[in-house]
């Protein structure tokens, strides 16, 4: 396996639960989405800054050993997973709280049973209430994070990613498969624009993060509170409008000669 996925994928890779229990001293959790169950890998729900500011986090967490990596699916999200996450993002366009949403995954559940329960109307619906959240939203990429499971949290204002994270519409061993093994597994991450720094080249990725920061969990938290404080001002409409600026953006800056 390429070096870079061995350190994404590693037990002891920083996890969203960790970044969102520092973020929030105080947290109620959402649990389930009141129609097929809870789904393990999603951490979610309200709290309070240590400085005072109410927040909405979604967080999705791959598991630490087999036992939780086979409990979370990997990270992984199924159906109930999304329709929970909805369940957040509109309790916060009432509320008027920002949401925050820390990623590592691997994308979408493709069971057979996911897409029985309507996976991708669930997938598309949280996209569309993230591109019209009249509050803020921040993402941070904590992992990897592909496929349209991960854009679902990543229609957001802000984007930050640790600085050997991934962010694309497919893995790289799907890359791989799709063109018939002409390129390897390391060759993908390369040939397509997922990582960081090629991201934050064309404008996509706001901040990046050295993932060897001693004070990595303060640094993403307190990155997360500023960009905060910056869109605070910012009119719904204008939230709206600058979240498809910004993928229309990327659109045209790619490929990047």
């Amino acid at each position: 396996m390429d070096k870079r996925l061995q350190r994404l994928r590693a037990a002891d890779r920083l996890s969203a639960p960790t970044v969102i229990q520092a973020l929030l001293p105080t947290m109620t959790q959402q649990r389930g989405d009141r129609l097929l169950g809870q789904d393990l890998a999603l951490t979610a729900g309200f709290g309070r800054t240590a400085t005072g500011h109410q927040l909405a986090v979604l967080g999705v967490d791959r598991g630490i050993d087999i036992a939780s990596r086979r409990q979370k699916n990997g990270g992984a999200l199924t159906v109930p997973g999304y329709r929970t996450a909805l369940r957040v993002v509109a309790h916060a366009a009432k509320f008027g709280w920002p949401v925050v949403s820390l990623i590592n995954m691997p994308g979408a559940d493709a069971s057979p049973q996911s897409e029985r329960y309507g996976q991708s109307q669930a997938i598309a619906d949280l996209i569309a209430s993230m591109g019209q959240l009249p509050v803020p939203n921040i993402v941070v990429f904590l992992g990897e994070g592909h496929s349209g499971g991960a854009l679902a949290f990543a229609n957001a204002n802000r984007i930050i990613m640790l600085d050997d994270a991934l962010f694309n519409v497919a893995s790289p061993e799907a890359v791989t498969a799709i063109l018939h093994g002409q390129q390897t597994i390391s060759e993908a991450i390369d040939l397509l624009p997922m990582t960081a720094t090629a991201l934050y080249e064309r404008g996509l990725v706001d901040q990046v993060i050295d993932h060897q920061d001693q004070r990595l969990v303060a640094t993403i938290n307190q990155m997360i509170e500023t960009q905060l404080a910056t869109l605070a001002s910012s009119p719904a409409s204008v939230l709206i409008g600058q979240r498809e600026a910004k993928f229309q953006h990327f659109l045209q800056s790619w490929p990047l000669n």
